[in-house]
């Protein structure tokens, strides 16, 4: 699942991976990240663990405390994989 940014009046920004770009259904065009913060931030994400929006700050902060715990318990106890 792909991330979901909600701006400031409520619109969620889909992104498109092809070409790195985010649309929603009222604006025409595609536009970058940068461009999507500056002109409709500050923006919130989808959390796709809780389904609940998050500030980005909050966002970054808990996918990198995820991975950290997913890496620790891959370091201790190994993956399923193996």
């Amino acid at each position: 699942m792909s991330i979901q940014y909600v701006d400031t009046d409520g619109d969620t920004w889909h992104h498109d991976p092809e070409s790195d770009t985010y649309w929603n259904r009222y604006v025409s065009g595609e536009v970058t990240l940068d461009v999507l913060r500056a002109s409709y931030g500050p923006l919130a994400v989808r959390d796709e663990e809780t389904g609940r929006l998050v500030s980005e700050e909050e966002h970054r902060t808990e996918t990198l405390l995820r991975r950290i715990i997913r890496e620790e318990l891959d370091r201790r106890f190994g993956t399923e994989d193996q």
